[in-house]
């Protein structure tokens, strides 16, 4: 690693490159020349305010940690299931649906999360957003805390906002050096970045300064996929669980 050109012809003297490009890390690493084995999949989140109350404002968070399937009245089921675009919504739905309270006690704002978008998409900016997706996660929520149903006669205005979560396979992250000298990798943290990424970036800091590394490092490694055990055991894990 000697620089970095940018498009319009810039250059950046460096002996040092951290590939932290979240949903764009493998972009980068083509770049470089190295694959990356990492995926992005879309998330949303909804919020609104809670104006009769339904969700405390000293509520935790809140997650329906079951599947399931949504109770449409049967007018809507057989309108859902004409359409191949909404079909999916009369099956079986993943877990995990959840809500929290946004702001002190004053507030009314409440957030609702249900990741439905798991199937691995390319990244665009701005991220796509879905229209249903604020009813879809109300409705989801309504098993958990019934008295959600007083907003399905009339849903307040919701704020959507999304992006991405990147992962790689077994939904463990990247810290690690990678085959161009000088060129390292931080990212593929998935739903807990704010969670692991303290961590991450003293592993990455240890790798750049050849310091000692922990024990852990090398399940954080890239080459890790080049092992064959490893491999073995990927194809024998079958769910990969999301924070």
């Amino acid at each position: 690693m000697s620089a970095v050109r940018l498009a319009g012809g810039q250059e950046f003297k460096t002996s040092v490159f951290v590939n932290a490009a979240g949903p764009m890390l493998a972009e980068v690493g083509r770049m470089l020349g190295v694959d990356i084995p990492v995926f992005n999949e879309l998330h949303l989140k909804a919020a609104f305010n809670d104006a009769h109350g339904v969700v405390g404002r000293d509520a935790p968070l809140l997650i329906y940690t079951d599947e399931q399937e949504l109770d449409w009245s049967d007018e809507e089921r057989a309108w859902l299931a004409e359409d191949a675009e909404t079909h999916w919504l009369t099956g079986q739905l993943p877990s995990s649906a959840h809500v929290r309270p946004e702001g002190g006690t004053h507030a009314e704002t409440i957030i609702l999360l249900w990741d439905l978008h798991n199937e691995p998409v390319e990244a665009v900016f701005p991220p796509p957003l879905d229209p249903m997706y604020p009813e879809i996660a109300m409705r989801g929520l309504i098993k958990l805390l019934p008295k959600l149903c007083v907003y399905l006669e009339r849903m307040p205005k919701p704020y959507v906002d999304g992006g991405y979560y990147t992962r790689t396979q077994e939904n463990r992250p990247l810290a690690c050096p990678l085959p161009v000298e000088g060129a390292f990798v931080i990212g593929a943290m998935s739903g807990y970045g704010i969670m692991s990424s303290p961590a991450l970036g003293e592993l990455v800091a240890a790798h750049i300064a050849s310091a000692r590394l922990p024990d852990y490092a090398p399940y954080f490694n890239l080459n890790r996929y080049q092992d064959p055990e490893y491999q073995k055991l990927l194809d024998s894990w079958s769910d990969s669980w999301q924070l």
